[in-house]
């Protein structure tokens, strides 16, 4: 049995970083885009079991890419989490996601890795 595959987008270093040690040393195999277009790259080709999204990034931004995973049908049905610091974007968010799955930057790590364990079934190992 392989290792589950999350896909972390992220434009922060520092958050991108953070979410690839915390989802690693759960035991997930973790796949990281520091853009909106490089994630839907990553996207298609490692057809992850879940993607962390954030939605302010340069060039192609989350909910851009929201719309371009759901319009593409081998991606459409793949689990999304939106992290943001983007407060005014979380009641549109939550309306479309539903509230467990978007979370408010700084999040609470036990909060998001429980989630991310709820929608893939855990690390797989």
């Amino acid at each position: 049995m392989t290792a589950t595959r999350v896909l972390v987008v992220e434009d922060d270093p520092s958050v991108r970083g953070l979410l690839h040690t915390l989802l690693s040393a759960e035991g997930y195999d973790v796949a990281t885009a520091s853009d909106g277009l490089a994630g839907l790259v990553k996207a298609a080709s490692s057809q992850p079991a879940l993607i962390l999204l954030d939605l302010m990034m340069p060039d192609l931004g989350g909910v851009r890419v929201l719309e371009e995973l759901q319009d593409d049908p081998d991606l459409a049905g793949t689990p999304v989490i939106v992290v943001t610091g983007k407060i005014d974007a979380v009641p549109g968010m939550r309306d479309l996601l539903g509230e467990e799955r978007v979370f408010l930057k700084p999040f609470a790590v036990a909060e998001l890795l429980a989630r991310v364990a709820d929608i893939t079934g855990g690390p797989g190992l």
